[in-house]
């Protein structure tokens, strides 16, 4: 459930007792066997539809058949997977559909649409999960939560005091202010031998997929007239590569990504324009 909450001395419990239905759904999707990460991405994505019109948190919360959740869910993980393609097949209809999510709102919507405002998609999906889903998705301090509320009720009951809130849960919410290191926001790239890219190719990638989301790129340092065959990015957030490889074994999954070369090449007469491939890898922690 998003909205607003008072913004003068707000605490953790505040947070926890706000977005109580937004965990349960959490929750939920690790019912069904999905991963924390991609529950994660899947709820911060319905938290994020419902502040522009697109309820599919309530529907999910009222609908007690696991497959139509699940289905839900999986259109969810589609849009999710679109986000991330530079070319899907946006333009089939029978592949863009997603029926379920579509049919919460008046106006057409397929994937297509997601595509489209993927920046805007991403923002504000990052958003959520830099902000109150640090609380949201935090399992200690909803065991905390539970506790608290378990020892209230059975105080109630019996006539007694009922306990002290914990500290933690007393604590002023404040959204995280304060990056992750280096090490949890970074991926290595591996460039094909002889094609090697600029920091500025790499930078330019990133920031037309999903607008200004990466802090810096670093290259491997070579004497003159070697190439670099690996570099490091560091993105502004650790919920990016959260969305980029979506739960995967992080340090043994390869993304190859396609970026444009700044270069023009002459093919039989004709210009064209090269492209170049990394390979991407979460730094190991």
């Amino acid at each position: 459930m998003m909205g607003s909450l008072p913004s003068a001395a707000t605490t953790v419990r505040d947070i926890l007792c706000f977005h109580k239905l937004d965990r349960s759904i959490y929750d939920k999707l690790l019912s069904l066997g999905m991963q924390p990460v991609t529950a994660r991405n899947v709820t911060a994505l319905w938290m994020w539809l419902e502040l522009i019109g697109i309820d599919v948190i309530a529907n999910v919360r009222d609908n007690r058949d696991p497959t139509v959740v699940a289905s839900f869910a999986a259109e969810a993980e589609l849009i999710l997977d679109y986000i991330r393609q530079d070319a899907p097949a946006v333009n089939d209809a029978a592949v863009a559909t997603i029926p379920l999510t579509a049919g919460l709102v008046d106006e057409p919507l397929t994937l297509r649409f997601f595509h489209a405002h993927r920046d805007v998609t991403v923002r504000g999906i990052t958003n959520i999960l830099d902000g109150v889903g640090v609380v949201i998705f935090d399992d200690r301090l909803n065991a905390l939560m539970a506790a608290q509320e378990v020892a209230a009720r059975a105080a109630e009951e019996g006539g007694y005091r009922p306990p002290a809130v914990p500290v933690e849960l007393c604590a002023v919410y404040r959204p995280r202010l304060v990056h992750a290191s280096e090490d949890r926001r970074s991926m290595f790239v591996t460039f094909s031998k002889g094609y090697p890219l600029r920091r500025e190719d790499i930078m330019e990638y990133f920031t037309q997929k999903w607008g200004d989301c990466v802090e810096r790129v670093m290259m491997e340092k070579t004497v003159v007239g070697m190439l670099p065959m690996y570099g490091r990015i560091v993105f502004k957030s650790e919920s990016f590569i959260g969305l980029v490889l979506n739960g995967e074994q992080l340090e043994m999954t390869d993304i190859v990504v396609h970026i444009k070369d700044s270069v023009w090449q002459r093919d039989d007469g004709i210009l064209k324009r090269s492209y170049n491939s990394a390979k991407l890898k979460r730094n190991p922690k």
